[in-house]
Formats: C-alpha cells, structure tokens, sequence
C-alpha cells in the first residue's frame, strides 16, 4: 500500500499516546504495508516489491510489474527476513520503499519492542539490518545526491557496538548511506525524540521537518539546509484540533509541499486536514480533508498540480476512530487550480471497503490504486489492483466517479502491522 513509513510518509506520520506517564511517539497503525516499491533490474524488466506473511515469518518478495503498475504474476519469496520476524502478533513492517538509484529497499520493521531497518541490497540480493545496532524508524529517502542516502530518527542504542557521534548518544536527525552503514549527524535544535517527520526536496537541498514536544501541545514546523545549516521555522500549530503535521511531499517541481495536519488526540484515526504550502512566499492553503491516521500520503500529478489522496468514507462511524479494520475509503484527487474535489473510486465499484495506495501513472490521466478487505492478521491481506481514468469536469459539484477496471488476480498474504 501507500503510505508513510508511508508509503508514503513512510512516511512516517506518528500518533502520540502516554505510556507510564511519559510521552512517546508510536507508529499509527497500518493496514498494509506494500508501498508500491519498484525497480528495473538488469534486464529492464519493473518490479513491485512485497513483504508477504508466511507460517514460518515475513518474507520479502517480488513481482513483474506491468505498465499500468499492476502485478504481472503472484510474487515470488526473495529472502526470508528470519530470527523468527514476522511469527509474533506484535511484529509489523511500517514501509517498504525504494531507493531513488534502485540499488536498495529500507524496510521499517518492529520486531517486539524494538524498530529497525532491513536494508536490501537488489544487485546483490543481501539483508542487512542498517545502521546496525541502534533502534529507530526510516522517514524518506533523500533526493539528489547519490542517489541511496536516507532520513533516518535513531531512538535508542543497541549495546556497545551502537555507533556515537563524538563517544555519545545524543543523535540528531541521520543521514544514513545505504551502501556502507555510515552516517551524518543533523543538529535540528532539540532532541530527535520529538521529530515527527522529515523529507528532503527533489533537488536535495533542503529538509522540511517537523516536531513536537508531547500530546496536546501541537507541532512546530522547519526548514533547513541538508547540512543542518539555515535553519528556520515556518509555522507552529497549537490550540487546534488539527494541530500535528507531517506527511511532507514536495511537488515534483519544487514549487509547493503538500502536508497533513492530524488530529493531536490519543484518537488515533480522526480525520486530517490535506494542505499545501508555497515554498517561495510560505502562503498555505487548506484544500481538503482526508484520511487521518493511517499514514496514506498524498501524491502529486506529474505536473504538480492535482493530489491524489484517500479519503475516509466513513467519517460518522466513531467505531472507526479507533479500529483500524474499520476504516471505509475511497480515492480522490483535488485540482489545486480550483480546489475541485473528484472521487474517483470507492467502495460501491470495487465491492471492497478499503480502497487505498493511489498511484499515476506517467502521463497523468490515470491513477492506479488497490482495493481490499480488512486484514487478516495471522494471514495477511489480499490486494486487488484496479486502474482509474481522470476525466476532467467542469461542474464542481460534479460528483461521478471516474470509469475504473480491474487490472489482475489479487495478491493474498500482504501482511498487516498487528
């Protein structure tokens, strides 16, 4: 699926809950975890990448894809993840993304009570947890550069080989190289245990962030130079129900970021304002509302001026405030010429409840997205691929969904985070 990590944010958008009377920040909880990862190999053939749910634990596996995004053929297992990940109800992948070069997958995973990143090295088809020995969350990977650097928010070291920055542990944002494991510190002006979220721009120059210093006080937003550097706020929310930002997505052309505000409450699944803001002149714009909680981003057009976005369908049933295998949804796309709402499938033409991880494809006329049904947790889910045309309207009120077709079989046991 798509989302935050997220697939996304991943990334990754973070709920806050109290845990022995102290704030914490805790992956929302998800419903599927492909981020529709792909990569051309050697051959030039495109893949889609899965973590799928087995007997004996998660596995990560691998599908042709077509040209419309779709599956070609039932995955196939690359590697077992091992060291029994995947057997207990508590184990869950957060995301699975692709590095910009296609050499490397980060898998964000929770093995009982400790988070880390499974590193997969395509040419080569090897595992490795990177950085090694530290407990933390993948947010993006950064844009420019070589091409397979990532945004990483180390929490906690893991016994005397965690790496230090000048013989101790007070890390700041990481720059993590997924070919060698090193890293570079970002000071970003307080502890890293109150980071929500972090991207990088298309050109890599810049990193918009996001913090927060606990339940109920709201969220600040930055900026700044890759380096840490110039560092400056752009906004503080407080004293409103939607109060906690992330889910930062540059537009493809640098011009606009696309954010969330979620809800600062220990409801975990109310809904969230959809923004965009001028990277020149700072001006934001509330365009919508969508889906909160889940960690679905939005996505930018190739032209950088429609989002795609899921939308809850359900936003009157309280019971789906708080359980996720309750959510109903559907894809929309907004026109941020004329805040123009479209939606384009849903529920009455899928026959699922769930229909989620909108895609374009490369000309724009079309959004690829997945339908399904709550996740089974000791089986997974099964994904159903479905292809949805845009068709420009001209009435606002407008409401008829866009013609969609099934593009293939489902694919069953994309694991769910328990």
């Amino acid at each position: 699926m798509k989302r935050s990590p997220l697939i996304p944010l991943l990334l990754i958008l973070l709920v806050g809950t109290l845990v022995g009377g102290a704030f914490v920040w805790q992956h929302a909880t998800l419903l599927t975890l492909m981020r529709w990862p792909w990569i051309t190999g050697g051959s030039g053939r495109a893949y889609l990448y899965y973590a799928l749910k087995q007997p004996d634990g998660f596995v990560l596996a691998r599908a042709p894809k077509g040209v419309d995004g779709q599956p070609l053929a039932q995955p196939q297992t690359l590697q077992h993840f091992g060291a029994g990940f995947g057997i207990y109800p508590s184990d869950a992948i957060a995301s699975i993304q692709i590095s910009p070069d296609g050499n490397y997958l980060a898998i964000d995973g929770i093995h009982g009570d400790i988070e880390q990143v499974w590193m997969y090295a395509i040419q080569n088809m090897s595992m490795s947890l990177l950085p090694a020995n530290v407990s933390g969350n993948f947010l993006h990977w950064v844009s420019g550069g070589d091409g397979h650097t990532y945004l990483y928010r180390p929490m906690f070291p893991l016994g005397p080989a965690a790496p230090m920055d000048n013989g101790t542990w007070n890390p700041g944002l990481w720059m993590v190289d997924a070919s060698n494991g090193s890293h570079q510190n970002i000071d970003i002006g307080e502890s890293v245990a109150n980071l929500i979220d972090a991207t990088s721009s298309p050109d890599g120059t810049h990193i918009v962030y996001s913090t927060t210093t606990g339940l109920g006080t709201g969220s600040t937003t930055l900026v700044m130079n890759r380096d840490g550097s110039n560092r400056a706020q752009l906004f503080n929310l407080k004293n409103t129900q939607q109060s906690v930002a992330g889910h930062f997505i540059w537009s493809p052309d640098g011009s606009r970021i696309a954010y969330e505000r979620l809800a600062d409450s220990a409801t975990p699944f109310l809904a969230a304002g959809l923004w965009v803001m001028d990277t020149q002149r700072g001006l934001q714009q509330h365009v919508t509302d969508a889906d909160g909680g889940h960690g679905f981003v939005p996505v930018w057009s190739p032209d950088s001026k429609k989002l795609a976005f899921v939308a809850r369908t359900n936003g009157s049933d309280p019971h789906a405030d708080n359980d996720e295998q309750a959510l109903h949804s559907a894809i929309s796309i907004v026109d941020l010429a004329t805040l123009q709402v479209q939606q384009i499938a849903s529920e009455e033409q899928t026959h699922l409840p769930i229909n989620i991880n909108p895609v374009w494809t490369t000309h724009g006329t079309q959004v690829t997205f997945t339908a399904l049904n709550p996740v089974n947790h000791d089986l997974g889910g099964t994904q159903h691929y479905w292809s949805a045309q845009i068709t420009p309207t001209t009435n606002p009120n407008n409401q008829q969904q866009a013609h969609i077709v099934p593009l293939s079989p489902g694919i069953p046991h994309v694991i769910a985070e328990g």
